[in-house]
C-alpha cells in the first residue's frame, strides 16, 4: 500500500489554521467618525454652506401629497433671491416630486436626491437653517429635525390653498430667528473650487 504523502501535511495545516477568535465589533466612534467622513466628503464635493443651507424635501408619504412642485420651487426662487443655499434632497425613486421642483425652479440649486446616505441624513438636517418638508410621518425628515431642533416647516400641517408666498414668508421669518444663519450672494451656488488633476 501506498503512504499518502499528502495526509501528514493536512493534518499539520488543519493545526495551524485554527480560526481566530471572533474579533470584537468595531467601536462607536469608529462607526461615528465614518459617518462624520461621509458628511465632509457630500458637503466638500457638492460645495455645501452649512450657514445658508435650506433643505427641501417634497416627497410624500401620502397619495396625494400636499403641495405641488411648481409651488415648492416658487418658495425655493424666493429664498435664493435672498441668498440662502438649497438644496433638494428625497429619495432616488420619487424623481417626479424631486426632480419636478429641480426642473420648475429658475434658480440654482443643489440636487442631493439619493445622493445622501441614510446615516448621512441626520447630520446634513442638523447642520441645515430651515427644513422644507411635505409631510412629518415617522420616516420623514420631519423627525429628526424636531430631534435635531432645526428649524422646519411641515406642509400638510397647513391648509391646502396655503400659497407659496405664505410659506415663503415663514421661512424667512424662522430663519432670521436663527442667529448662525446667514444669506449669501442672490442666486448664487458657491460650488467647491476644481481640483487639479494630477
Amino acid at each position: 500500500m501506498r503512504a499518502n504523502p499528502l495526509s501528514t501535511l493536512s493534518d499539520d495545516l488543519t493545526t495551524a489554521l485554527v480560526p481566530d477568535e471572533p474579533s470584537a465589533p468595531p467601536r462607536a466612534h469608529a462607526a461615528e467618525s465614518a459617518r462624520s467622513d461621509d458628511y465632509d466628503e457630500l458637503a466638500a464635493f457638492h460645495g455645501i454652506e452649512r450657514e445658508r443651507l435650506v433643505l427641501i424635501h417634497p416627497g410624500s408619504h401620502h397619495a396625494a401629497p400636499a403641495w405641488p412642485a411648481e409651488c415648492y420651487a416658487d418658495v425655493a426662487d424666493q429664498l435664493a433671491a435672498d441668498g440662502w443655499q438649497i438644496a433638494i434632497v428625497g429619495d432616488a425613486p420619487d424623481p417626479e416630486r424631486t426632480a419636478g421642483v429641480l426642473g420648475a425652479m429658475q434658480s440654482a440649486a443643489l440636487f442631493l436626491a439619493g445622493a445622501v446616505a441614510p446615516a448621512t441624513l441626520p447630520r446634513l438636517i442638523a447642520n441645515a437653517r430651515l427644513l422644507l418638508s411635505d409631510d412629518a410621518e415617522a420616516s420623514s425628515p420631519v423627525a429628526a429635525a424636531r430631534a435635531l431642533g432645526t428649524p422646519h416647516i411641515v406642509l400638510d400641517e397647513h391648509p391646502r390653498d396655503t400659497g407659496s408666498d405664505a410659506i415663503a414668508a415663514r421661512a424667512r421669518a424662522a430663519l432670521s430667528n436663527t442667529g448662525d444663519a446667514h444669506p449669501g450672494e442672490p442666486f448664487t451656488l458657491h460650488m467647491p473650487a476644481a481640483h487639479a488633476s494630477a
